[in-house]
């Protein structure tokens, strides 16, 4: 299954335009210094190579592909990833979207230590009120301040909650984040995905480096997001080429968590063609199969010799479209579903199936 749901994955990208990129396994920490921060950093497994140098085992693949691409998220990215999720599988799924940049400028906006401002988007990111609370009540912040960020992680919801998150905030780099939020998310509505998107203000990353919009992707019976990502305008720059830039991940180990815990099992590609045989048909079962595969289509060919009613009922147990049963060099007995049986020309039996004509 979970095979399947990466094959999948990768078509869909495909067609979106995208290449299949391999990035390295084990990353020069000279690399990895440039695109993380301390405390992720802090928790990389690092060791010595051949050659004396420090790697680290990379888990996270954002900053070795960003050394390899670019492209400026105005909502493909965000569409791609849903698009990913039913690729995979997954036919409920809600994606929340939000603004890295909002929470900066309130940040930027009240006057508290370095460290109390760590402290306070780890609480954030936790989802930690407790603590949150305990951390502005030890605070010189206004009021207002104070309510602003205890009510920051509930700014959740539709388009209105633009305009209520608006009348909160007092700072140009908030305000820019929530007009390009609400720009965002006409482009999902065009895309077709604006029923499956929440507007999340709350959300807050783990990795530094994110500049704009990020979001989560996730499905349904499970808390954890399968599908994240963002913007990281800042990234590429480090590696000495500025550029906007995007990208996001999808976790193919929830994914398959997910389907498995499903009670309809996902709706996987279909083989086209069976290809059965008895007697000296082997031959002529190999080279049409090979034929059809060259148009394309998913063909099996039968690893033992078989009769007639044998051939059908392996045929029901793979699950095909077509039944081609080859007795021999020159003719072919062609089945389809809901249609009689047919002997042809192996030749035209090949042109019929490429052709998808029946």
């Amino acid at each position: 299954m979970l095979r399947e749901a990466q094959e999948s994955l990768l078509a869909e990208m495909r067609r979106w335009g995208y290449r299949h990129v391999i990035t390295p396994l084990v990353e020069s920490m000279e690399v990895l210094d440039l695109g993380l921060g301390v405390d992720q950093r802090r928790r990389l497994f690092k060791f010595t190579d051949g050659r004396g140098d420090v790697v680290a085992l990379v888990g996270e693949r954002t900053v070795p592909v960003a050394r390899l691409a670019a492209g400026k998220l105005r909502g493909a990215a965000i569409a791609l990833a849903a698009r990913c999720m039913e690729a995979a599988g997954i036919r409920r799924y809600q994606v929340d979207v939000g603004h890295a940049e909002f929470f900066h400028g309130i940040m930027d906006a009240v006057r508290l230590p370095g460290d109390v401002k760590a402290s306070v988007r780890s609480a954030l990111a936790a989802r930690d009120f407790v603590s949150l609370e305990s951390l502005l009540e030890g605070t010189p912040l206004k009021s207002a301040e104070h309510e602003l960020l205890l009510r920051f992680p509930a700014l959740r919801g539709g388009p209105e909650i633009l305009e209520a998150a608006g009348g909160l905030v007092r700072n140009r780099r908030s305000e820019a984040a929530l007009g390009e939020l609400a720009r965002v998310r006409e482009l999902l509505v065009a895309h077709g995905i604006g029923d499956v998107v929440v507007l999340d203000l709350g959300a807050i990353r783990d990795f530094d480096y994110y500049t704009g919009v990020i979001f989560e992707g996730y499905g349904p019976d499970l808390g954890q997001p399968v599908a994240q990502g963002g913007r990281y305008d800042g990234l590429l720059a480090r590696f000495g080429r500025p550029a906007p830039a995007t990208g996001f991940v999808i976790q193919l180990d929830l994914v398959s968590e997910m389907l498995t815990r499903a009670a309809r099992s996902p709706q996987l590609p279909r083989i086209e063609a069976a290809l059965a045989w008895t007697g000296t048909g082997l031959s002529t079962a190999l080279r049409l199969g090979s034929t059809l595969r060259l148009f394309g289509m998913r063909t099996v060919v039968d690893t033992q010799a078989r009769g007639g009613a044998d051939a059908k009922t392996w045929w029901r147990a793979v699950g095909a479209a077509n039944l081609v049963y080859c007795r021999g060099d020159a003719e072919v007995t062609w089945s389809a579903e809901g249609q009689r049986a047919r002997n042809l020309p192996p030749e035209q039996v090949a042109a019929r199936l490429a052709g998808g004509l029946t």
